[in-house]
């Protein structure tokens, strides 16, 4: 399939941050060429429920759906992370090192 494409954001009240919408935003002059993808998506937040964040995964769907011969390979969710670095101390991280070697 060529390139993977990895979306990680850290989520902003139930959203993605202004930087992730910026380079989706970004992409509308030149989106038919991001097409025969596999798309990974990275969100964390001091949240704890993976249910609060199915609004910003939709947000990114949006964006896939556009876009042609895309495929979502997987999700890794950064649960209950507050501070700078606390990312490292979860699971979610072992997620992210197996994730990079199936690519």
């Amino acid at each position: 399939m060529g390139y993977v494409i990895v979306m990680a954001t850290p989520i902003y009240f139930y959203t993605m941050n202004a930087q992730m919408k910026i380079l989706i935003d970004r992409t509308v002059p030149k989106y038919i060429g991001v097409s025969s993808k596999e798309f990974y998506f990275i969100v964390n937040a001091g949240n704890s429920r993976k249910s609060s964040m199915e609004r910003m995964i939709e947000g990114d769907r949006g964006f896939t759906c556009c876009l042609s011969s895309v495929k979502e390979k997987g999700i890794i969710y950064g649960t209950g992370v507050h501070g700078v670095g606390e990312f490292k101390r979860y699971p979610t991280m072992q997620q992210a090192y197996e994730a990079n070697k199936a690519v």
